[in-house]
């Protein structure tokens, strides 16, 4: 009898224990504004969950207990005075361990194991999610590299070639995170297409990041992601990210237009704004949908969006990745990071700051 009372408290007790809760990993450079704005909390959800107030200095390698959906509270913008101290080394001057080990339902898969996992020459893996077409990808390089990093998704315009576009993404994009490059379902010339079918985009998306968290884990960020689309693909992302804005709140829109949204895209952004970070958007002046970019960055500052447009007088219709490379890394360390005064300009209810480079 007593044998079969501490079973049965045992196994109240594993009913009675919640899930174990998200945790992210203090790195040098980091504020508390800056991993509540990652994982789209805000500073007060951040502080509860740990017990600490805005002030508290962080240290580097300290483990922060990250609120789940019930407990966030998403839209609040930070003042510009508070939770603005970067990490530091613990008073031993060692940094802690970055690499988080992934959940117990979500094992880590050996490479040797993966056969649907290849990798290429130069560090490109493919791989074949069910039911989608093949996505490439990179892992992060850099700093940090082996702790949890986002994610930074490329959808190819019409006739696009995502092995290759991965390829010309890397340089800019790995130190920022992981690099994805889904593929669309059909052919089109030498090329792949998605059909103007935004289902199809978004399904290939959500099923390469689910066989690249599968495999790697915790390393894999799931939610505060930035998404990059061009033409084609830039119609695929808009409607992706209304309709995803917890996983990517970040987005890279090249040549947008205000066609790509429609009634549904629009309602969907009024749901989605208070999720969405910040959003870049580049146009050649040459494009023949500029004045649809301008339509696009209209609609994004009457909701309130943090948005930031350029429109480089040298550029047509066109993926400028080769000759414009510091374009493109700027935009994406801005999503990434953000600035003071763009979001002292949305606190205010103001545009944000449109950039032309000639």
């Amino acid at each position: 009898m007593r044998f079969l009372s501490r079973m049965l408290c045992a196994g109240w007790l594993l009913v009675a224990l919640p899930a174990a809760a998200e945790t992210h990993v203090v790195s040098a450079g980091q504020t508390l504004g800056r991993i509540a704005d990652r994982y789209n909390v805000t500073i007060a959800a951040l502080c509860e969950a740990n017990g600490m107030q805005r002030r508290t200095r962080l240290k580097i390698g300290m483990k922060l207990r990250i609120p789940d959906g019930k407990e966030a509270v998403v839209g609040e913008e930070s003042p510009p005075d508070t939770a603005d101290s970067p990490a530091t080394l613990p008073d031993d001057g060692k940094a802690g361990p970055i690499a988080v080990s992934p959940p117990a339902l979500e094992p880590k898969v050996k490479v040797d194991d993966d056969r649907s996992d290849t990798l290429l020459p130069g560090g490109m893996h493919v791989v074949n999610p069910p039911g989608v077409a093949p996505a490439y990808y990179f892992e992060p390089s850099g700093p940090g590299r082996h702790g949890m990093r986002p994610i930074l998704v490329y959808l190819h315009g019409r006739g696009g070639h995502p092995e290759k576009d991965c390829q010309r993404w890397a340089p800019v994009a790995r130190r920022l995170g992981w690099l994805v490059c889904p593929s669309g379902p059909s052919p089109y010339g030498d090329g792949r297409a998605w059909d103007n079918n935004w289902p199809s985009a978004h399904a290939a998306t959500m099923a390469a990041i689910q066989v690249l968290r599968k495999k790697y884990g915790r390393r894999v960020q799931l939610y505060g992601n930035t998404l990059i689309g061009f033409s084609e693909g830039a119609y695929a992302a808009m409607n992706v990210g209304v309709r995803e804005p917890h996983v990517f709140n970040r987005w890279l829109i090249l040549a947008a237009s205000d066609r790509y949204w429609g009634g549904p895209g629009l309602e969907a952004l009024q749901t989605a704004k208070e999720r969405v970070r910040r959003v870049f958007l580049i146009t050649g002046e040459h494009d023949g949908v500029i004045d649809n970019t301008h339509q696009v960055e209209d609609w994004l500052a009457r909701a309130g969006v943090n948005t930031r447009v350029v429109t480089p007088g040298d550029m047509g219709h066109e993926l400028a990745l080769d000759r414009k490379p510091e374009l493109y890394h700027g935009a994406l360390a801005w999503l990434d990071r953000g600035d003071t005064k763009l979001k002292r300009n949305r606190a205010k209810g103001e545009r944000g700051e449109r950039v032309a480079r000639k």
